[in-house]
């Protein structure tokens, strides 16, 4: 009987087209994903293959979310079918075996549940045929396919999943015999999967994140996480680690969940609703008294028969079970999103109102769009399915009457809904001792980013479910157009916001300039879809099926006939209306601030490139002197500029011409004696001036360039965040044309140059010894100029402070403006800042050095502890690297659109999102201020007072560097060896998971190419280390004796090879192994505690036996990595608490084989031991470097 069952299921399903739709359907994403570079799932870029292993694994896993939804149909119908078509009572009075009935049905169901999902298989063949075979993408970026990725893929996901899920769905669907509330069942699995993570961004959380998760998507992201470009090419999933302790979790509880539905499973059919029907049947019986009506047609009539479907309807939603079951689960999410915090290292922040809106817009948004796709089905087909509708549909009222009130009642609903989640976020507040509640914030987030949408969405809805007429294929017309019809216009590369429904530019709120210039965009883009859904209902009110059930050719041709002659004049209006704000909103983001799409950028770059590249080495003349006059207007959004350059011929040839960028969004206009306009590209913005005498070696000529900004209407996007009402923030980059050719615009993933019949690009010039050409510029100007005298005279709004680089040296009023003039204490480089807010400032005075913090009057709660952070920088760097060059030192706050920090001369702006909103209460030491503060301080030294040749190694000299400093920094308040290792942690996962991004080669640290996991993460641990082998007077003068030969220097440049001839000169022969493995080579430490135990003395003291394992590996630009001969320092440690706080005994040990073991004696009770205790060393797996040391007698 179970072949029986089992069969039937499959056979009737394969006679249904919609397991082939569904097959389709994946199959047909897949396709895209694999044979367009406009969609990016699988992060198959720069080294990795389309087809990789780990692509494929990545396609899988993501579909198994969409398979989850088309699951729940198979297993539904499987456990349903014969209860909907009332058969049940018949086929159960037969003599059938309960576990064939139920189990041919379930394994019927999982079979068929994993058929859909093989289209990801086919879709990804099929694509690495064809794309290569039509030319949409090269061959040489697939590989070969390996058996085991689908075996192992379909063994380790498809199928454990499908099981999973479908125990859980069947399981629900026999209990209540109800389709919805099994699917709603797989949404709570899909709301798991979305709290695992909530978990896992915080890195200590990450274990407990990847073995929550149901779909095992999360505990391959961890496994798979430090996978090089090599190892995601070549690598199938396997059966082991974290992954498969989630299947082995996951496929038990689902096993658990089967074997107890099939225990409560009976035939014999318990219907709780019997009693309710009898005492329907009894309240029935009683003499019920017609009320006497008063008939009456009039706009009174109309509005009571609207009021009457409101709140019929509403409330039918808000009694609903399923609704109260996701109303539920759209709380757990909040809530547990709340919990979760906002986390930066390891720290929260405060709970600010931004950051509630944040969390609410981002953890409860999704589940409001399917309360709204599963209520407009239920709102439309409730009448029919009550059987009601034939009667209703008889009442005098007119459709559109009916479809407006489904409409409001699915808005009213997602009112209620924010309301509640408005509630949770003030009570977290409130619990959290955060008092600074702004309600205010709250609800215009929720009308300028949310309630509009979901009044969009609510009528686009409604509007499927008419003119489709079939509930459950509205659903899937409904689930396409919210995310099948956005990646559709990623692969026509189409990012108009006038095509992507309910879409415009954000209106991200920030505490210093609230809802952000993309707010007028929002507003028109908005009406734009609102006039759009109006239409739509108007158009299904005259297409709403009244009475049997009609198609949509019969509707229409019964529209024409029956349609009232008002009716038509309402939608010609409202469609006139559409028509004009269509006309209105192609203007502005077409005509007036027309965009390109992301091809024709790449065809923009590729042509400059072709079309220019020759001029690259053309001699130019270099700025030495700057002079800026700057009046912004910010709440125009309007810059006037005029700057004044000297520049000079420094070659030994005549100069005849100077070439120059412009960006189109200004309009410069140039003054240079004796030259003109001898060329103009105006859509690439290449401008060329010829001299009538050219420049002989020495000339100095005087430029001036004046320029504007104006902004006009509204954009496809946000806008320019640099000129904002308050919080502007411009360097010299966006406000001036730049000299020369400038190869920073060209296109740079190789995959992409090739496309458009371009070379690779090298990222950097190859580090030379004795250089010539690129010793003479360096990686921040580009060889325009070198350290150069400037000053600025910056106007801005009467209630702002505006700020520039160097001293104040003069502040006036004038005009109902605020007038600042500053000069720089020192030549420096030509790399500065604009700025300009509402500013508090608070002050402080070090050694003869102004600190100042221009802050926002909300974010005040920080600033004492940023200035102490400011000064124990300025006191670790002069006394160890030299003195500050600047008479100031200013942090100034600027908004929220973009999350860093950076220096300019003296001046280092901060977002707001950084360390003005963290909370540091119960910190004290190490905190996200002195890390991202000490960091900024350091580049006053390490980028500014030197700064590395446009070549390989630049970076080090600064980022690493910098870094570097400020874990010294850090490192000089901390009260335990331990603490450092919390932060060296973060810089561990930076590098090792920036490897797999690598989309070229990775490099050695003194070779590195901008790569920031390499200069930030690794430069951090590799320069730390060192300084705790050798001694950190020994790297601190290493660096001050480099720096001290360089500082200000004039060209030629210095380069990480200059450096290293200082730092080796500190490293004693018995550790020189250090300056090749760490600096020259990519190594990497496997080490392992296989074994620690102890045994009390009689001394009282414990005898602790260890014993290790260690590689060293070597590691290639791809990540191809090879054992190598280990004769290595390591230190091994023993912790006196689970916390590994406490170390009670250290020791550095040379470790001259992989396999040895230690015994020594402590004097407290050891609980833990490790090697590379602190974490130095790159170690990918560390957790195995750990283990808890087990008592033995002797």
């Amino acid at each position: 009987m179970f072949k029986h069952f089992f069969l039937f299921e499959i056979k009737n399903a394969l006679k249904q087209p919609m397991i082939y739709i569904f097959l389709g359907l994946l199959a047909l994403l897949t396709f895209g994903a694999t044979a367009s570079d406009n969609i990016q799932i699988g992060g198959s870029v720069g080294n990795v293959l389309r087809n990789a292993p780990h692509v494929i694994t990545v396609y899988t896993t993501v579909m198994t979310i969409f398979g989850l939804l088309m699951a729940a149909a198979f297993y539904n119908n499987a456990a349903l079918r014969d209860f909907n078509n009332e058969f049940n009572e018949i086929l159960f009075s037969t003599p059938l075996k309960k576990s064939s009935y139920f189990f041919g049905r379930f394994f019927g169901a999982l079979l068929l549940s994993t058929l859909p999902l093989i289209g990801v298989f086919l879709g990804t063949v099929i694509g690495s045929l064809v794309a290569p075979l039509f030319g949409w993408i090269d061959a040489d970026r697939f590989g070969n396919f390996y058996i085991e990725t689908f075996t192992n893929n379909y063994f380790l996901f498809i199928l454990p999943n499908m099981f999973i899920a479908g125990s859980i769905i069947f399981a629900l669907a026999n209990i209540w015999k109800s389709t919805v509330i099994s699917f709603v069942g797989a949404l709570a699995i899909i709301i798991g999967y979305i709290i695992s993570g909530n978990l896992i961004s915080d890195i200590d959380n990450e274990t407990l994140g990847a073995l929550s998760d149901t779909f095992g998507i999360r505990a391959y992201s961890i496994y798979s996480k430090y996978y090089t470009p090599i190892e995601k090419n070549t690598l199938n999933p396997s059966f082991s680690g974290l992954l498969l302790l989630n299947r082995l979790i996951w496929i038990s509880v689902g096993g658990m969940i089967l074997l107890a539905s099939y225990l409560n499973f009976s035939f014999q059919e318990k219907n709780k609703r019997v009693k309710k029907q009898e005492k329907s049947i009894k309240k029935s019986s009683e003499k019920f008294i017609l009320p006497a009506l008063e008939i009456g047609f009039d706009r009174s009539s109309v509005w009571l028969q609207f009021k009457s479907f409101f709140m019929m309807n509403f409330l039918s939603i808000v009694k609903n079970v399923t609704f109260k079951i996701l109303f539920l689960f759209s709380a757990i999410l909040l809530i547990t999103g709340l919990i979760g915090g906002f986390e930066y290292y390891g720290l929260q922040s405060y709970p600010l109102t931004y950051k509630l809106i944040d969390d609410i817009d981002g953890n409860a948004t999704l589940f409001v769009i399917i309360i709204l796709v599963f209520f407009s089905g239920e709102l439309i087909w409730r009448d029919r399915n009550s059987k009601i509708h034939e009667v209703i549909d008889a009442t005098p009222h007119i459709s559109l009457i009916s479809l407006a009130a489904k409409t409001l009642s699915l808005i009213s609903l997602t009112i209620l809904l924010q309301l509640f989640f408005i509630l949770c976020g003030v009570l977290y507040q409130l619990v959290n001792g955060y008092f600074r509640i702004e309600l205010e914030v709250y609800f215009l987030d929720f009308f300028y980013a949310n309630f509009l949408t979901y009044a969009i969405w609510s009528g686009v809805m409604i509007t499927i479910q008419v003119l489709v007429n079939n509930k459950y294929i509205g659903y899937f017309v409904s689930i396409a157009v919210i995310f099948i019809w956005s990646i559709v216009l990623e692969i026509f590369d189409i990012s108009s916001y006038m095509l992507t429904i309910a879409s415009g530019p954000s209106t991200l709120y920030s505490d210093m300039n609230a809802f952000g210039p993309g707010l007028y965009g929002a507003m028109m883009f908005n009406l734009y879809w609102i006039l759009f859904s109006i239409l739509c209902l108007l158009i299904a009110g005259a297409l709403w099926n009244r009475g049997i059930r009609n198609s949509l050719k019969t509707r229409t041709i019964i529209a024409r006939k029956q349609v009232p002659r008002n009716y038509r004049p309402l939608i010609f209006g409202t469609g006139f209306v559409w028509i004009l704000v269509t006309i209105f909103v192609y203007y502005n983001t077409q005509i007036l601030n027309p965009y390109k799409t992301n091809d024709e950028y790449e065809q923009m770059a590729a042509d400059y490139e072709k079309q220019y590249k020759k001029y690259q080495n053309v001699p130019l003349p270099k700025i030495i002197d700057a002079k800026y006059s700057i009046d912004l207007f910010p709440y125009k959004r309007n810059v006037d500029l005029k700057a004044i350059f000297k520049i000079v011929n420094e070659t030994q040839i005549q100069i005849d011409s100077v070439h120059f960028n412009v960006d189109k969004d200004w309009s410069p206009a140039f003054d240079i004696p004796n030259a003109k306009v001898v060329f103009e590209d105006k859509k690439m913005g290449y401008l060329i001036l010829g001299f009538d005498k050219p420049m002989l070696p020495g000339d100095t000529i005087e430029m001036t360039i004046t320029s504007q900004y104006i902004t006009k209407g509204f954009k496809n996007g946000r806008g320019s965040t640099g000129i904002i009402n308050n919080g502007t923030f411009l360097n010299n980059f966006e406000l001036l044309p730049s000299l020369g050719y400038d190869e920073r615009k060209e296109l740079s993933e190789k995959n992409t140059r090739k496309k458009y019949d371009l070379k690779p690009k090298i990222r950097m010039p190859k580090l030379e010894i004795n250089c010539e050409g690129n010793c003479l510029r360096n990686y921040l100007t580009m060889g325009t100029s070198d350290y150069i005298n400037f000053e600025t005279t910056i106007s801005t709004s009467s209630d702002q402070i505006a700020i520039a680089p160097g001293s104040l040296t003069k502040y006036w009023e004038e005009k109902g403006r605020n007038y600042y003039q500053y000069k720089v204490d020192h030549p420096s480089q030509h790399f500065m800042s604009f700025i300009s807010a509402k500013y508090e400032v608070a002050k402080r005075k070090w050694e003869g050095i102004d600190i100042e913090i221009y802050y926002d009057a909300k974010h005040h709660v920080n600033i004492e502890m940023m200035l102490d952070a400011v000064e124990r920088s300025l006191a670790y760097y002069t006394e160890n690297f030299g003195p500050y060059m600047h008479k100031h030192c200013r942090i100034i706050e600027f908004p929220r659109y973009a999350t860093f920090a950076q220096a300019f001369p003296g001046t280092m702006p901060y977002s707001e999102a950084l360390g003005f909103v963290v909370n540091l209460e119960d910190e004290t030491e190490n905190n996200v201020i002195d890390a991202v503060i000490a960091h900024e301080m350091a580049h006053q030294w390490w980028a500014h007072q030197i700064v590395g040749a446009h070549m390989q190694g630049a970076t080090m000299l600064s980022e690493s560097f910098s870094e570097y400093s400020a874990l010294m920094t850090m490192k000089s308040i901390s009260k335990s060896p331990m603490k450092m290792r919390e932060f060296l942690k973060y810089d561990h996962n930076r590098y090792l998971r920036g490897r797999g991004g690598e989309i070229e080669a990775e490099q050695p640290l003194y070779k590195v190419e901008n790569q920031s996991y390499i200069h930030y993460g690794k430069g951090a641990i590799i320069l730390y280390a060192l300084q705790d082998y050798i001694g950190e007077k020994k790297v601190n003068r290493a660096m001050r004796e480099f720096l001290e030969e360089y500082k200000y220097r004039p060209p030629p440049y210095p380069t990480s090879l200059d450096f290293m001839k200082y730092l080796e000169e500190e490293v004693p022969d018995s550790l020189h192994y250090l300056i090749t493995d760490w600096f020259n080579e990519i190594t990497l430490y496997d080490n392992r505690m296989k074994s620690a135990v102890y045994a009390p003395l009689e001394n009282g003291k414990f005898e602790v036996t260890l014993e290790i394992e260690s590689h060293k590996i070597r590691a290639d630009s791809l990540g191809n990595e090879t054992k190598i001969d280990i004769y290595d320092w390591i230190d091994i440690g023993v912790f006196t608490d689970e916390d590994e706080e406490q170390l009670l005994y250290q020791k550095r040990i040379l470790i001259d084989k992989e396999k040895m073991s230690f015994s020594f004696e402590v004097d407290s009770l050891p609980m833990r031991a490790a090697i590379d205790p602190r974490m130095l060393l790159i170690d990918r797996i560390y957790e195995d470097n750990i283990k808890d040391i087990k008592m033995v007698e002797l």
